[in-house]
């Protein structure tokens, strides 16, 4: 059996720039060589209020594609029901709706080898993404009342192309965001 994906989220805010709060969250993931990693499912890794704006994508990794340099990630905001926590996407991909698949970076090459010092990722990848599109996509809900929305939103990514041959391995994120 394949050794299975885990993930541990921490959540905290800090004030700084002149009282702009901004908010971060700190993702260490265990990726196994299964189907989430080769599959195509995307793999959640943490949530976003509707409101975010994402100023920083930052992160490390374990080298996911010992054999040979094919893994390529999208990286992308997706929804969820309310009642669905991110775990249960990672046992299911099937209740994650993608609103914009590769709105943060485009066609990553990062997992193919190790990373080892913590490298800002946001708009990287083969096309630059667009400061306007980030802001829009993200904001999806701006003036809806808090309550009325049924779904909750994450940040995920999703491979493009399967590794040539799956390594287990860490990842560590760090995203920061402002409220909108």
């Amino acid at each position: 059996m394949a050794a299975a994906t885990t993930r541990r989220t921490t959540n905290d805010s800090v004030v700084h720039n002149r009282g702009t709060k901004v908010f971060k969250a700190v993702i260490a993931m265990e990726i196994g060589t299964d189907d989430l990693v080769t599959g195509g499912d995307v793999v959640p890794l943490c949530e976003l209020p509707a409101e975010a704006i994402v100023t920083s994508i930052k992160h490390l990794n374990d080298d996911l594609d010992s054999g040979g340099p094919s893994l390529v990630v999208d990286l992308g905001i997706y929804k969820i029901r309310k009642g669905l926590d991110l775990d249960d996407i990672l046992a299911n991909g099937a209740d994650a709706e993608v609103l914009d698949v590769d709105i943060y970076a485009d066609g990553l090459t990062v997992f193919q080898a190790a990373v080892t010092t913590l490298t800002e990722i946001l708009g990287s990848g083969t096309n630059a993404v667009d400061l306007d599109d980030r802001f829009s996509v993200v904001r999806v809900l701006g003036g809806v009342a808090i309550g009325e929305d049924p779904f909750k939103y994450f940040l995920g990514f999703k491979p493009e192309v399967s590794a040539g041959t799956p390594a287990a391995g860490g990842v560590y994120f760090e995203v920061e965001w402002v409220q909108g």
